[in-house]
């Protein structure tokens, strides 16, 4: 009779064991999805692609943003495959933010990535195309927005260097005039350069000539060197010019530009040689 009731005693422990892993592994997969409230979040920053940021701020439109993300589907796998569609960072009441990317335009999948977090996330086809929709109409509402004519510009750039005349690319600026002002971030180095129409070719310590629209109060340069093992380099500026980093290749050069009305971001590329041939 004792040995019995060992028995059943044994069988019994190890359902309640079975049971305890089977919640622990429901639990871990709940851990893993997205976690977002509504009601807490201030607005949403939207950037499509290489595009200036646009805001997400209205509350029906901050919800459909967290019922689709929410609702994602966790995958541990890594992506590996092109940049995003669009980029969004949620601006939280306690004051932290979330970043996420989407690839959600064509045949993309409808996937997401959480920034910090491993492995990523599969929508629905009704989350995507709720999303895209909320997305686009978005960026659209920003591009033929009165407003957009109004918001305050910083000068613009031209870039006289080997034997070509160009405007820089502008980047990220904050800007504020005749009491209206406006912050606009726009997308990496890498990807606004793409824009740039005039590719010049130089020789390296070549002299570069910066003429602003309205003279700024400080000017500093950059350069940076995609591909290479090698740290950025300030240079020295003079009377809105400076000479090209030594060395061959395609290099970055990045102006940070201040005006008592603000300050703004600017980038072009020239292709170096090191030496005359």
């Amino acid at each position: 009779m004792n040995k019995t009731m060992l028995i059943i005693f044994t069988i019994t422990l190890l359902f309640i064991g079975l049971i305890g892993c089977g919640n622990a592994r429901t639990e871990v997969k709940q851990s893993n999805q997205i976690e977002l409230d509504a009601q807490n979040i201030v607005s949403i920053n939207l950037i499509e692609k290489d595009q200036p940021a646009t805001t997400i701020s209205e509350a029906s439109s901050l919800e459909r943003f967290v019922q689709a993300v929410t609702t994602a589907e966790y995958d541990k796998g890594q992506l590996d495959i092109a940049p995003s569609d669009y980029r969004t960072t949620v601006n939280m009441k306690e004051g932290i933010s979330y970043e996420f990317s989407f690839w959600i335009v064509g045949s993309n999948s409808g996937l997401l990535i959480k920034s910090g977090q491993t492995g990523h996330y599969r929508l629905s086809d009704i989350s995507k195309k709720d999303l895209l929709d909320l997305f686009q109409s978005t960026v659209k509402e920003d591009k033929i927005s009165p407003a957009d004519t109004t918001n305050p510009q910083p000068p613009n750039v031209q870039v006289t260097v080997g034997g070509e005349h160009f405007d820089a690319i502008q980047g990220s600026y904050c800007w504020n005039d005749n009491g209206k002002g406006s912050c606009v971030d726009m997308a990496s180095y890498d990807q606004l350069v793409t824009k740039q129409k005039v590719h010049p070719k130089a020789i390296s310590r070549d002299q570069v000539e910066l003429k602003f629209s309205s003279a700024p109060k400080e000017i500093e340069v950059v350069a940076s060197f995609p591909g290479e093992e090698r740290p950025d380099e300030a240079l020295s500026v003079e009377n809105n010019s400076f000479q090209l980093a030594a060395g061959s290749g395609k290099h970055l050069y990045i102006i940070q530009a201040r005006w008592p009305q603000g300050s703004a971001s600017y980038v072009f590329e020239v292709e170096c040689s090191a030496s005359k041939e």
